[in-house]
């Protein structure tokens, strides 16, 4: 018992660690999450600036910025796909893209893969769980995204993906009742919590209160986290008071059998204190400039400034005043009063806005790339400006890419654990068919017969015959067993903006329209149809038997068209030949049948 106190005391020691290593990252990321929500000035700046008369201003830049790479997540989303890594796999490699396919769109995965980019692009870490769950057809992968104000981690880790962190977590607040129910062997643990204080910060409950307990809504936090331990992944669930869950070994295993981390994270940045940050962070101080600028600018023009002598000091109120009101009136001598000129001031500032605005522009996905460049350009001008755009990008949807190929492979390593039992697959890719694909399917002998004379032109013969054996209907195996298919899985996915597709499909459509004998299948490629795999696999396989027998009546028609048309034109030449002179034959022109 007292090695499961040390070992609890040191889980909390880590988490707190955690926690007060990145308080000054967390305070940044909430910050630059207040930029996008258009959040960007302080109570302190807004009493000043409404104390001086000037006007609070918030030109929201960043949030169009952030959006238009999310919107590129959404529309270069790409299924994944499974490939063989033996001859032997050929055959099962599709039943596997369909298992995770299927457990993807289960889960909702795009929701989940959307939110954790948004969280990357503002706050600088996207994190997603992929562990499994009960269902009544069996145990189910599942994978949900994790708020990026949830998550902690190593602070010395320094790898993008927290491959060298040695534990990772998030923390949950529930209410007691649900704690308990949850939980029921901890319920000692869930009192010493309440019972406890502990500041915190990014952490707390909504609203915050800064405890490991709130009092007033009677909610706990608790800790789940994930360490190594002698090389091997293990988990825990605690609270301040004690644990919920000792530490096991992780119930989830990867692709060689070992115990797997269910939490799969990717940072946009890392600087060289390990604290992770995204795009907005170079946006902030641009957005301040335009804020502040565009702020006096406005301030300069609303106001002047004047200048008049002592005699008339008294009246300063309500000179000022009059000068506020765009018809006032301030009666004086020439030389007691006159207005002081501060043009060059405004425009100043607007010549110093303009400038802030272009850096910002600069940063992340450019106005051309946006569709918001207002300049007269060629159209290989913009889509030059485009693809110099999306390279600045490129790099952020690459850890976008790891990140899913990484959530791909562990959907597919829980498949290959949990899926032991016969299981069917509905897909629904195919508009027009439902189509299902079983797992550990048990083959019989006839089963596997049939499979081996296909192409046989005695098959149906030896069938018949195989029908009468009494083995016919034996179990001698199973067909698509997870834990047996061996593949590869691969993300086909690009950064072309569909204003690049539609340039390159434009030009081969020109050049299909020149002559040039371009496929079909290449066509599709290009093209930004929806479902174009299976469109392209669809036009590439051979049609069905019943098909090809269609297709041969329609032909063997068309040929008993031409034959006929054929011979009553041969016909009613020959009658005219009968119906003239003997003379007026001699000039006829002879046909085949005369």
């Amino acid at each position: 018992m007292e090695n499961s106190v040390d070992t609890l005391n040191q889980k909390i020691e880590w988490f707190e660690s955690a926690e007060e290593a990145s308080a000054t990252s967390r305070r940044e990321a909430e910050r630059d999450r207040d930029y996008f929500d258009a959040k960007q000035h302080t109570s302190d700046e807004k009493k000043k600036l409404n104390a001086r008369g000037q006007p609070v201003v918030t030109i929201n830049r960043i949030r169009p910025k952030v959006e238009y790479l999310t919107g590129i997540e959404k529309q270069t989303r790409k299924d994944p796909k499974a490939f063989p890594r033996t001859p032997m796999d050929e055959e099962t490699a599709s039943a596997a893209t369909d298992g995770i396919r299927y457990a993807c769109d289960a889960s909702q995965w795009d929701a989940h893969r959307s939110a954790a980019w948004e969280n990357m692009l503002v706050e600088g870490i996207g994190i997603v769980e992929v562990g499994a769950k009960r269902t009544r057809d069996g145990v189910d992968p599942y994978i949900k995204s994790v708020p990026w104000d949830r998550f902690f981690y190593d602070p010395y880790s320094a790898d993008p993906y927290f491959t060298d962190a040695m534990y990772l977590g998030y923390v949950v607040w529930m209410d007691r009742e649900t704690a308990e129910r949850m939980f029921p062997d901890g319920k000692d643990a869930i009192e010493q919590t309440m019972l406890s204080v502990r500041p915190s910060d990014t952490y707390d409950d909504k609203p915050k209160y800064k405890l490991w307990a709130d009092g007033k809504r009677n909610r706990v936090r608790i800790v789940q986290m994930w360490h190594r331990e002698s090389g091997q992944w293990q988990h825990s669930i605690f609270t301040k008071g004690g644990w919920l869950q000792e530490p096991q070994t992780s119930p989830y295993l990867d692709e060689n059998g070992e115990p797997e981390c269910a939490i799969k994270a990717a940072s946009a940045y890392v600087d060289r204190d390990n604290n992770r940050y995204g795009v907005v962070r170079d946006m902030i101080s641009p957005q301040d400039e335009i804020n502040k600028r565009r702020s006096k600018a406005l301030h300069l023009l609303s106001v002047r400034q004047s200048r008049m002598s002592r005699a008339m000091a008294g009246d300063k109120v309500r000179v000022r005043s009059e000068l506020a009101r765009p018809d006032g009136i301030v009666v004086a001598d020439r030389d007691d009063f006159d207005i002081l000129p501060t043009g060059d001031m405004a425009a100043a500032q607007f010549q110093l806005l303009q400038e802030a605005k272009n850096e910002i522009d600069r940063l992340g996905p450019n106005a051309a790339l946006q569709g918001k460049n207002e300049a007269t350009m060629s159209g290989r001008a913009i889509l030059a400006q485009q693809q110099g755009g999306m390279v600045e990008v490129a790099s952020l949807m690459d850890r976008l890419r790891n990140l899913s190929l990484e959530v791909y492979k562990s959907v597919w390593n829980r498949i290959r654990q949990f899926w032991t039992a016969e299981r069917w697959v509905r897909i629904t890719d195919d508009q027009r068919n439902t189509r299902f694909v079983g797992f550990n399917k048990p083959v019989t002998y006839a089963e596997a017969a049939a499979k081996q004379l296909q192409g046989d032109p005695e098959a149906e013969q030896k069938l018949m015959m195989l029908a009468a054996d009494p083995r016919a209907q034996m179990v001698i195996g199973t067909e698509n067993n997870p834990a047996e298919i061996n593949v590869d899985i691969v993300i086909d996915e690009g950064i072309d903006t569909p204003t690049i597709q539609a340039e390159q499909f434009d030009m081969l459509t020109k050049m299909v329209g020149a002559g040039m004998p371009i496929p079909p299948d290449v066509l599709i490629e290009a093209s930004s149809l929806r479902n174009k795999e299976k469109l392209l696999q669809m036009l590439r396989q051979p049609p069905a038997p019943e098909q090809q027998a269609a297709q041969q009546i329609a032909l063997e028609g068309e040929a008993a068209k031409v034959n006929k048309t054929k011979s009553e034109t041969m016909k009613n030449l020959a009658d005219a030949q009968k119906a003239i002179t003997p003379d007026a034959q001699l000039y006829l022109p002879q046909t085949a049948a005369g």
